[in-house]
């Protein structure tokens, strides 16, 4: 079974490094490089944390771009706390982004502040080599969970064929063990799935295809190292019969303790995208 890369995606979609921000964040919040901290830190087990905390399509470099915003809409101020980049193969990412001082760093990860309503933007920039992986939010001084946040990514595509880019958002995801997704391969339209295994362990992540009747079609095992992510087109390799009809993604993770986030892109024929995002059941 064919792996895409994010550079086959991009040639698929065909599109530019773009990067914008707004330097209108509240004085008391702040985002700063993890170097300024002193510290060293590493990923924690994100189900320990029990909210929306993966940010799953970060893309940089080449035709592609993500900026990422966080706000603070709880009661009370979000104290120092960590967000790490972990690239495609489940290492550190080393990312070239914008601070609120105004400052342009590299570093794999930064330590932000939110006050109640606050909000921060962190714009990167890339070079011609496009690298792909995902951010999440570690634990800070008070423990894991930071009631709240709310943050989005948005990942943007130009082309100068071009007239204009293509952008999309995704918001934070949570990680689950047992998540669903509706695909439309009809009139030309595919699917790319963007699979993130932020557990500390290699798991195999298993991928049933429904039709629209509930019929089966098709089990895929995808095997994933420990905090990797993946880009894999549904239509073209996973499973090629779900081209021309809809249905549904049954995407299980391999135990209950081990949890797998779960985002994609819809493609158009003309290679413009907006996101998918999975669902998970209430029983």
């Amino acid at each position: 079974m064919k792996r895409y890369n994010v550079a086959l995606v991009g040639l698929l979609f065909a599109t530019a490094l773009f990067a914008q921000t707004d330097q209108s964040t509240i004085s008391e919040s702040r985002v700063q490089p993890l170097a300024a901290m002193g510290t060293q830190v590493f990923p924690q087990a994100i189900e320990l944390q029990g909210f929306e905390y993966v940010v799953p399509e970060l893309i940089i470099g080449g035709e592609w771009t993500t900026t990422i915003k966080l706000t603070n809409r709880g009661r009370t101020a979000i104290p120092p706390t960590n967000v790490l980049f972990i690239d495609n193969n489940g290492n550190p990412l080393l990312a070239t982004f914008q601070t609120s001082s105004g400052n342009t760093v590299t570093d794999s990860g930064f330590s932000f502040s939110l006050s109640i309503g606050g909000i921060i933007e962190i714009p990167f920039t890339g070079t011609s080599t496009v690298r792909f992986g995902y951010a999440t939010v570690a634990c800070n001084a008070n423990g894991c969970g930071t009631p709240g946040l709310y943050g989005e990514a948005t990942l943007r595509n130009r082309n100068p064929t071009r007239p204009a880019d293509f952008e999309s958002v995704f918001p934070l995801e949570a990680p689950a063990t047992l998540q669903y997704m509706l695909f439309d391969g009809r009139a030309g339209f595919t699917t790319v799935l963007y699979l993130v295994n932020s557990s500390p362990s290699s798991q195999t992540v298993t991928l049933d295809v429904f039709d629209n009747r509930n019929n089966i079609l098709r089990t895929v095992p995808i095997p994933m190292g420990r905090q990797t992510s993946q880009i894999l087109s549904l239509h073209g390799d996973l499973a090629p019969e779900t081209v021309g009809i809809q249905g549904t993604l049954r995407i299980r993770s391999a135990g209950p303790s081990v949890f797998v986030t779960v985002t994609g892109l819809r493609i158009n024929p003309l290679n413009s995208f907006t996101p998918i995002r999975a669902f998970v059941p209430s029983n």
